[in-house]
């Protein structure tokens, strides 16, 4: 954790440079120019000036250290049912997953710490100023989201702002240099489509919709049409990039020359075909080319940062807006990535089965020792030695395991290892939030990990007994949730049924007692790519994008008591077409590719229905026979007790 001290004097230096540069108020969004959810360390900008580590959230800082100065009698909130006091000169704004991480990172006396749903940015800004002007980077915010935020200030006598540089990084001076890594070749055999193809497929858009061109400011993207990939953001296998593709199938590839070498040049040719390679630095000179040649040009709001498309406008190109023309295409995966998923899912069950037997070997002597006798002499040397693992040395032991499989590059995001009551942070990390939890303290442990693989993307979650002290209230919730599990994987729906419409199910059980989670049910995950990939979801949010055949979309219900413990089940799915028997009908299903037992000493088997138990039974059964051969004999002991029938 970042030193308050530290924050509170770097708060102090920014308040002199918004002091110089006529600011009222400062907002600092987590984001780079290309607004991704993943940053290299040199762009964590939001962690640098407030220790908050999580990967989406928003600062707004006020220029008066002290809130007496605005002179005002009371700084309240009005909400429907009550008052929230503003009690500090700066505030974070978080969604459900980060409250409690965030309150757990940042100095209380400097930052108030609100979900964003329950109190905006907006209301905060307007009860701590009457008017002023409000700083921003427009190369860290989309469009979309800076236009809107304009208009609402505007409404409240409030001048928005484009700050000149970026007053954190003037403040960041030892952040050390860009490690630079050469573009990777990403092999047809891998991605199942020659970027030839992907972008002669979208630039027919292209014609169809009369436009010239399309700017596509997501890495992501840009590394999917190319079909390459990188190691400029750890966990996401990227290089920073932007593109322009031309209806004419012509592409201009911005990007740092260093990571395009003279000796890749003829291999990248064969690979993608001929490209015309520009530098980065570049792309400002692009707006006015395109005014002088009276080009129509596409561009996405949500993923495109207010600077460039203000640079757009102010060279008067024709710009027509629209979601980005490779989410959809890479949303639905061909075959040859669908298969590729499964069979990385495979190896990922071995090193999560593998990891399973090992936690549950070292753990055996903490519920075989008698809690009412003194401790035979025998049990304590293996009673120390489990205190000796905490969260962090379990994290790193998955990780040697998944390092083991073939094709494993690097996780898929930080592993969220979690025992107790830091299981209810739920995106709790060790690494962030202060000394690792020893293990041998708690019944339950949570842990979300993943792995980017050549030929895919894992991620999923198990929470799993590691201690005796379980009690009913316990497993009573670990059931519900995992009720909602399989409602989720049980449900059959019609084509482009939207996310919404099925949250619910997941909810339902949990609904049915009064409980629910601070987030979403499912998130869309990439080929080899970001692990949180749009445009589907499954969220009580909404979304204006239908379930298709082809994505892989995570199932995740949870539940967490704060500072106790934290519950939360998942499994990636691929969705795939399912006749109905009786109507002959096409719908759709949730197919799983995660094939790893749930922990059934968590289940209260009288709350499952006859159809669940089948459910289970039926998975775990698949579960063993796709990871029995591929473990030892002493993992295939652990394995037939861990998926034997409920």
């Amino acid at each position: 954790m970042i030193d308050v001290a530290i924050i509170k004097q770097r708060l102090f230096r920014l308040r002199e440079l918004m002091e110089h540069q006529g600011l009222d108020a400062l907002i600092v969004n987590r984001g780079d120019e290309h607004l991704s959810e993943y940053l290299p360390p040199f762009k964590e900008r939001l962690a640098f000036i407030s220790g908050f580590t999580g990967s989406a959230g928003t600062v707004v800082i006020l220029r008066n250290h002290d809130l007496s100065e605005l002179g005002k009698k009371q700084l309240v909130i009005e909400k429907e049912d009550h008052l929230v006091t503003v009690k500090n000169s700066a505030a974070i704004f978080v969604d459900g997953r980060y409250t409690l991480q965030a309150r757990n990172q940042v100095g209380a006396d400097l930052f108030d710490v609100f979900q964003y749903n329950k109190v905006s940015l907006q209301e905060w800004i307007q009860t701590v100023l009457d008017e002023g002007v409000v700083g921003i980077d427009p190369k860290c915010i989309s469009y979309h989201s800076f236009s809107k935020l304009k208009t609402d200030l505007q409404n409240l006598n409030i001048s928005l702002v484009n700050t000149a540089n970026n007053l954190i990084d003037e403040l960041w001076t030892d952040k050390g240099n860009e490690e630079i890594a050469s573009v990777e070749i990403f092999e047809d055999k891998y991605n199942g489509c020659p970027s030839l193809e992907k972008r002669r497929q979208i630039a027919k858009i292209l014609r169809e919709k009369q436009i010239d061109a399309t700017l596509i400011s997501k890495s992501e993207s840009v590394n999917w049409l190319l079909n390459v990939r990188g190691r400029d953001i750890p966990n996401l296998p990227v290089v920073n990039s932007f593109l322009v593709l031309y209806s004419s199938e012509q592409v201009e590839w911005y990007i740092d020359p260093r990571k395009v070498p003279n000796s890749l040049l003829s291999s990248l040719q064969h690979h993608i075909g001929k490209i015309d390679y520009y530098s980065e630095d570049k792309l400002a000179e692009l707006p006015r080319r395109l005014g002088k040649q009276g080009s129509v040009l596409y561009v996405d709001p949500a993923t495109t940062n207010a600077w460039f498309i203000k640079l757009l406008e102010e060279n008067n190109v024709q710009l027509v807006f629209g979601d980005d023309l490779c989410d959809m295409p890479k949303a639905c995966k061909n075959p040859i990535e669908i298969a590729g998923m499964k069979k990385c899912h495979i190896r990922d069950a071995v090193a999560m089965c593998r990891f399973l037997a090992w936690l549950d070997h070292l753990t055996e002597p903490l519920f075989s020792q008698d809690k009412h006798a003194d401790l035979d002499a025998k049990h304590l040397p293996a009673l120390e030695f489990i205190r000796t693992h905490n969260e962090a040395t379990l994290s790193e032991q998955l990780l040697k395991f998944r390092s083991e499989q073939e094709g494993f590059i690097e996780p898929s995001f930080d592993t969220i290892s979690a025992l107790g009551p830091n299981a209810s942070i739920i995106h709790y990390n060790h690494v962030n939030l202060g000394n690792p939890r020893p293990l041998g303290l708690d019944g339950m442990y949570l842990v979300d990990s993943g792995g980017q693989y050549y030929d895919g993307t894992t991620d999923i979650t198990r929470t799993i007994m590691v201690g005796p002290n379980v009690n009913n209230e316990m497993k009573e919730r670990f059931t519900l949730v995992l009720k909602g599990v399989i409602a989720m994987h049980r449900i059959r729906f019609p084509k482009n049924t939207y996310g919404v419409m099925l949250d619910v199910l997941a909810r339902a059980p949990l609904w049915q007692v009064g409980l629910n989670y601070e987030h979403g049910t499912g998130h869309g995950v990439g080929h080899c790519l970001n692990v949180h990939e749009g445009p589907q979801a499954i969220s009580q949010r909404g979304g204006q994008v239908p379930l298709v055949e082809g994505m892989v979309t995570s199932i995740e219900p949870g539940y967490y008591k704060d500072n106790e413990y934290g519950i939360r089940l998942e499994n990636l799915t691929v969705i795939e077409q399912a006749r109905n028997q009786n109507s002959g009908a096409n719908m759709c299903a949730f197919v799983p590719i995660t094939f790893v037992p749930f922990d059934t000493r968590l289940i209260k088997k009288e709350l499952l229905t006859e159809n669940e138990k089948n459910w289970l039974n039926e998975y775990h059964f698949k579960v063993r026979e796709l990871v029995k051969e591929h473990l030892s004999d002493f993992e295939i002991s652990w394995l037939l007790r861990a998926t034997s029938a409920i």
